[in-house]
């Protein structure tokens, strides 16, 4: 250790400007990676972005449940006798749970069957005979599948109800003006 000390003080006197020089002292390495306080906020708000797409996309893969359910449902009823009946329950709970005042659920039986034959392209069958009558053919319960599975995927939770409310109205109407005469008579 002696000889760097002393070459040191050989080259200093030998040149006195580097005497005045001092050690150059590197800085520590730092291991973060340092960004600029805007690229921050950029990067905030892209998270915030992100996790409020997956919020949103959480929340419909829950509201569109019942009706995933539903369609589940439909498929294991689909060689069952007494289907049709179990069909239009299915077809009532679902509207029920999207929109639980909807009119078409306390309509008569005419008045659902107009609605659902409003809603889709597809033939129904008649729903008075196939859900009241024994004789009901297994080719109308097939029918009211595949109307009922057709309806299911076709479902939007905004369904018209213009129609069940104009209907109602005038039984509602004829039932008041109905009951006027017989007490007139």
């Amino acid at each position: 250790m002696a000889l760097p000390d002393m070459a040191t003080t050989n080259i200093a006197n030998a040149n006195p400007a580097l005497a005045s020089l001092a050690d150059i002292i590197e800085p520590d390495f730092t291991s973060q990676f340092a960004l600029a306080p805007i690229y921050w906020l950029l990067i905030a708000a892209i998270v915030a972005v992100i996790g409020y797409a997956g919020w949103k996309i959480t929340q419909r893969h829950r509201y569109w449940f019942a009706k995933r359910q539903a369609i589940k449902l439909l498929a294991q009823l689909e060689q069952h006798p007494a289907a049709a009946k179990q069909i239009n329950q299915l077809l009532k709970r679902v509207l029920q749970h999207y929109q639980p005042a909807h009119p078409a659920l306390s309509a008569s039986s005419e008045q659902w069957q107009q609605w659902l034959a409003k809603q889709s392209t597809l033939t129904l069958p008649n729903l008075s005979q196939l859900l009241y009558q024994a004789d009901s053919s297994a080719a109308e319960v097939e029918q009211f599948y595949i109307f009922a599975r057709q309806w299911l995927t076709d479902y939007k939770a905004n369904a018209d109800t213009e129609q069940v409310n104009s209907a109602t109205t005038t039984n509602t109407l004829q039932a008041i003006q109905q009951d006027k005469e017989q007490q007139h008579a």
